[in-house]
């Protein structure tokens, strides 16, 4: 039977945070709502505690695999269940205030729109700080491409987590269609939202209890690791731009740009928190990547970030040039 909402949580040795999981779990279950949990080849005891968990809390429905296969593919696993009118996800390191579920179905009924997003809280230890969904326009509907833009400042395509909303299904092309892509350990979000606001959908920024996100020292994303898994938004990234020139709007391409060199800048300025092969991995890499974009699109985005992102991209495309000689 068709669910009201099915929610995907992928999960991999998540047992520290799961009882705050779970206890946000049993005030956001309104009827009809399903969690599909993808427990990706956990060996903490996470598979106990959810077992317990599942007796007590009719809205989980476990599915586990033996070897862990990555965000990735346990999103796609999760979709291959979806039968539901909305769809949403959650992290099992995070949690939601009280009816944020409800709440989020009540705004798809206000504003009709296929895309929802929201605000967070990003949590730090016991800090906690609001982050504000890059957009003016609030409680109503504009066309999704709207959240694309031009190059300059932050926009919704920039804001790509998947828990921060809800998502219309009926609205929505078939879930086949919108598969993460598995190869990437990292940054599979951004190209799937890039997909989606290309779409001709709707979109709007609503209200609605929080979303807690849990960014504490020592859990790093994948792309703040020491780890060559960050690498992966190099690849992410080359997505984007494909997906922007396939669009045929210049401004789009010009945001997808203005993103990437931003992006690269970031990563290749922290690289030290990787070895030395990593290190001259990713600056070879990102400088491949910033000689694929268009010229003048690469001269746009070069004129709009930060002056210290500017030199370190010059750098590359310096770089890159005298090794392709």
């Amino acid at each position: 039977m068709t669910s009201l909402v099915d929610v995907i949580v992928p999960l991999h040795d998540a047992a520290e945070h799961l009882p705050v999981f779970l206890a946000s779990v049993q005030v956001n279950s309104p009827a009809g709502c399903r969690y599909l949990v993808i427990d990706d080849g956990s060996r903490d005891g996470s598979t106990e505690l959810l077992d317990a968990a599942a007796a007590r809390l009719p809205s989980l429905e476990l599915h586990r695999l033996e070897h862990s296969v990555g965000v990735a593919a346990a999103r796609n696993a999760a979709l291959e269940l979806v039968d539901a009118e909305y769809l949403a996800f959650v992290d099992a390191d995070d949690w939601m205030a009280p009816e944020r579920l409800s709440q989020l179905i009540a705004a798809h009924r206000r504003t009709g729109a296929a895309i929802l997003r929201t605000d967070h809280v990003r949590v730090n230890r016991y800090r906690r700080i609001p982050e504000v969904a890059p957009s003016e326009l609030r409680e109503v509907a504009f066309p999704a491409g709207d959240g694309i833009g031009d190059a300059g400042g932050r926009t919704l395509v920039d804001y790509p987590y998947l828990w921060a909303g809800m998502f219309d299904l009926a609205q929505l092309p078939p879930l086949s269609e919108l598969r993460f892509d598995p190869s990437l350990r990292t940054a599979s979000d951004r190209p799937w939202f890039w997909r989606l606001h290309l779409l001709e959908l709707s979109v709007a920024v609503v209200a609605a209890p929080s979303y807690f996100y849990r960014r504490s020292p020592g859990q790093a994303s994948l792309t703040e690791l020491g780890d060559d898994r960050l690498l992966d938004i190099l690849d992410a990234m080359r997505q984007v731009l494909a997906l922007a020139a396939a669009s045929g709007v210049p401004a789009y391409r010009r945001r997808a740009a203005f993103t990437t060199v931003r992006m690269i800048a970031r990563h290749v300025s922290a690289r030290g928190r990787l070895d030395a092969d990593q290190q001259h991995e990713l600056v070879r890499r990102a400088a491949e990547l910033l000689a694929e974009i268009d010229a003048d699109d690469l001269a746009a985005a070069l004129e709009l970030v930060r002056p210290e992102q500017a030199e370190v991209a010059q750098a590359l495309c310096a770089a890159g040039r005298r090794w392709s000689e």
